[in-house]
């Protein structure tokens, strides 16, 4: 392997200078594998390389992770929304969030949280003559029906400039709940920031039973951060009652925080009972006079419970701001 050609003198003396050292070389033979060249490269040694691999990935499945970039899109890619003219963008925006039919929504759980789930109005109809209302969907009822109009509610998230342009165009359309446990399961949801733009409700339906009837006065609880709300349409029948009066003493119960709330915001304490709208056909009865049968006319029975109702936002207003009576003082001989 090595030739070296050494002096016997030098290590006879036992010690030797290094400068006296005698430069050893040594010869390699030249090798037929090259450096870049390695032992996985041969057949056999990819085989079983590749086999070792499809055996760890089978045993330990590795997630993929989307490769995030910090490098911004190349202007080829991206496209001036903003400096669009605003009539185009609000055009842009009624595509993307208006439904011609409303937004219908129905009460459903998911992760163990109340919530809603929008529905087509088909489905809507649908549920609005069941007894139970608040039967939950499930696959085969959304199979059964058509799916609603889809909308991109996330536009809003994009940046603050188009939420501000944005949310109105959303809360532009007609809010229709099932009933009154599906009102209740938005507005918690909600919250006050997104309550104050709602303009008009649909209510469909009224609870019913110890279960769903406590809802008709939660839902108008939190309903007291919809102060902008321009008109409540009550589609059903809360109820059979022999006169307005006793309606209006129902509606009174059940919603009181938010007649007064909008009572508070407008300076007229009834200004709510002209947002609330009721379908005709719930105050019209019929009554027997002898052999004959009597209709009474919806509009009359209306109008008598309006007046019911601002009569009693006008008293507890009265008693709000009643000055507090002075207590009389007591003489001896009263107290004798």
């Amino acid at each position: 392997m090595s030739d070296v050609a050494v002096n016997n003198d030098t290590f006879a003396s036992g010690r030797y200078s290094k400068r006296k050292r005698t430069p050893v070389t040594y010869n390699l033979p030249e090798l037929d594998v090259s450096d870049s060249e390695s032992d996985f490269d041969t057949p056999q040694s990819k085989v079983r390389y590749a086999s070792v691999l499809l055996c760890i990935k089978a045993n330990y499945p590795q997630k993929r992770t989307a490769r995030v970039t910090s490098r911004p899109l190349p202007k080829r890619r991206q496209f001036p929304f903003m400096q669009l003219p605003a009539e185009i963008r609000n055009m842009i925006y009624s595509y993307a969030l208006t439904d011609p039919s409303g937004i219908n929504l129905v009460a459903t759980f998911k992760h163990k949280r109340r919530t809603v789930e929008r529905v087509s109005a088909e489905t809507q109809s649908k549920f609005r003559r069941a007894y139970c209302r608040q039967a939950r969907l499930n696959d085969e009822v959304r199979a059964k029906y058509e799916e609603p109009v889809t909308l991109v509610p996330s536009l809003l998230a994009v940046s603050k400039q188009i939420h501000y342009e944005a949310q109105d165009v959303l809360y532009s359309n007609d809010f229709i709940f099932a009933d009154t446990f599906a009102l209740y399961s938005l507005l918690i949801n909600l919250g006050p920031s997104g309550a104050k733009h709602l303009k008009t409700v649909r209510l469909l339906g009224w609870g019913y039973g110890r279960a769903m009837k406590a809802y008709n006065h939660a839902c108008f609880a939190v309903l007291v951060w919809a102060i902008n709300i321009t008109a409540f349409h009550i589609e059903c029948n809360i109820g059979w009652y022999r006169t307005p009066k006793s309606c209006a003493d129902q509606i009174y119960r059940d919603a009181f925080p938010w007649l007064e709330a909008i009572g508070r915001e407008t300076g007229k304490m009834d200004a709510a009972v002209d947002i609330l709208k009721f379908e005709m056909e719930a105050f019209e009865r019929k009554q027997w006079n002898g052999t004959t049968q009597v209709t009474i006319p919806g509009e009359e029975r209306y109008v008598e419970f309006k007046a019911a109702l601002s009569k009693l936002l006008d008293v507890q207003q009265k008693r709000v701001l009643a000055k507090p009576m002075k207590k009389r003082k007591l003489a001896k001989t009263d107290e004798l």
